[in-house]
């Protein structure tokens, strides 16, 4: 025997039983601090490329656990890779503070997989997806010893996977590592109208510390 539901009942049911499953979670919001190491690959840039040393992250997130095995979070990611090496024409060859830097905003869909003990904890291994905004995309060089700043913005990407440490208390700890892209951004020299196209993308490794409420 085959049941039918009129459509917005049917809806209505769906949305009452996903929000007890939410409901069920005593703290289904959390809040992170992140921190890490990452490496850009090195970009093509006017006519040269830039390339860099291994550089270090800084950000946080705030997210919400819809279901007991997916997560979805608001995060933002700065990293910052100085450049070693310049030889794009014009440019000096070895800046002394130069750096490669981002900013992503992004909002991250999370799927945990089923979890293992290791000791009292619950480790949860985890993949996600993230799509948002590199706000600012940045190089700092010098040419004849003058500071010369090309900035820009573009569309964000990111993969990420990763554990996740779960002692049964409102903490939380993981380590994880990122595939940020922002693809090819068009960045403006500050104060000029010269523009430089480069294309972004890091590898972050993060460790995450975490409390829900």
């Amino acid at each position: 025997m085959s049941i039918r539901l009129p459509i917005p009942r049917a809806l209505v049911l769906a949305a009452c039983c996903l929000g007890g499953a939410v409901h069920a979670q005593d703290r289904p919001w959390y809040v992170t601090v992140d921190a890490g190491v990452s490496r850009a690959s090195d970009p093509d840039f006017a006519g040269g490329k830039l390339t860099t040393r291994q550089g270090l992250a800084y950000g946080g997130a705030i997210g919400r656990q819809i279901s007991p095995d997916w997560r979805v979070e608001a995060a933002l990611m700065y990293r910052s890779h100085p450049v070693r090496q310049v030889s794009s024409p014009g440019f000096d060859a070895r800046p002394g503070d130069a750096d490669w830097a981002s900013l992503f905003l992004t909002v991250n869909v999370l799927y945990d997989f089923g979890g293992f003990k290791l000791g009292t904890a619950n480790v949860r291994p985890y993949v996600g997806l993230g799509i948002g905004r590199a706000q600012e995309v940045d190089a700092d060089l010098t040419a004849g010893g003058a500071e010369r700043e090309f900035s820009g913005s573009g569309s964000a990407r990111q993969f990420m996977a990763g554990l996740r440490w779960d002692y049964g208390s409102p903490w939380t700890a993981d380590i994880g590592v990122s595939v940020a892209d922002a693809g090819r951004v068009r960045l403006t020299r500050t104060g000029a109208t010269d523009t430089v196209d480069a294309r972004y993308r890091a590898t972050t490794l993060t460790a995450r510390l975490g409390y829900r409420f």
